[in-house]
């Protein structure tokens, strides 16, 4: 049950994220998850700014919740289990809405935390290598654009973002397949 629970939260999640990336592109960042709200700022597209990242924003706390439950669905490990490891993994999103109430900008990056330490689980127990290499790879690359990104806008970063957040999003729809089969 658990499985089927975090694989329609991996299709959720998976929707969040294209419709935030749609979102942008017809100028509505209001409904964009703080990734694409990134993107929008580094590539310069339709000033963005910053500021639109400041503020709890429902997209989101939602696709926060969306990880957790996702991780959620591989209970207590893909493969063998993991219970600390798997415990850190979904912990990191959940405990990010809380913390994102509170400051009104950080803890969003906690859905990519839990994302690597998912991802290097099943590198470990050989879930699925190619899955498990772009969960890897898009964390790493939406950490590096959520940390990277200042007050000067990159279009390096742009790229990074832009690649990262299609590449999580493929992630989810291949958690969905691998929770749901």
């Amino acid at each position: 049950m658990i499985s089927l629970v975090g694989g329609v939260a991996a299709v959720l999640a998976a929707a969040a994220l294209l419709g935030g990336i749609a979102g942008m592109a017809t100028g509505r960042s209001q409904w964009s998850p703080w990734l694409a709200v990134l993107y929008g700022y580094n590539a310069e597209y339709r000033v963005t700014s910053r500021d639109a990242l400041r503020g709890v924003h429902t997209v989101d706390v939602a696709l926060l919740l969306l990880a957790g439950t996702t991780y959620a669905g591989f209970w207590p490990g893909p493969g063998t289990s993991h219970i600390v490891w798997m415990t850190l993994a979904i912990a990191q999103p959940l405990l990010g809405i809380p913390l994102l109430m509170v400051t009104k900008l950080s803890g969003r990056s906690g859905l990519m935390g839990g994302a690597l330490v998912l991802s290097i689980l099943m590198l470990v127990d050989a879930t699925s290598a190619m899955v498990a290499g772009l969960g890897v790879s898009a964390s790493i690359l939406l950490l590096v654009g959520d940390f990277g990104t200042n007050p000067r806008p990159s279009r390096i970063l742009a790229g990074t973002l832009a690649v990262g957040c299609g590449s999580l999003a493929i992630w989810f729809c291949a958690l969905a397949a691998l929770l749901l089969t």
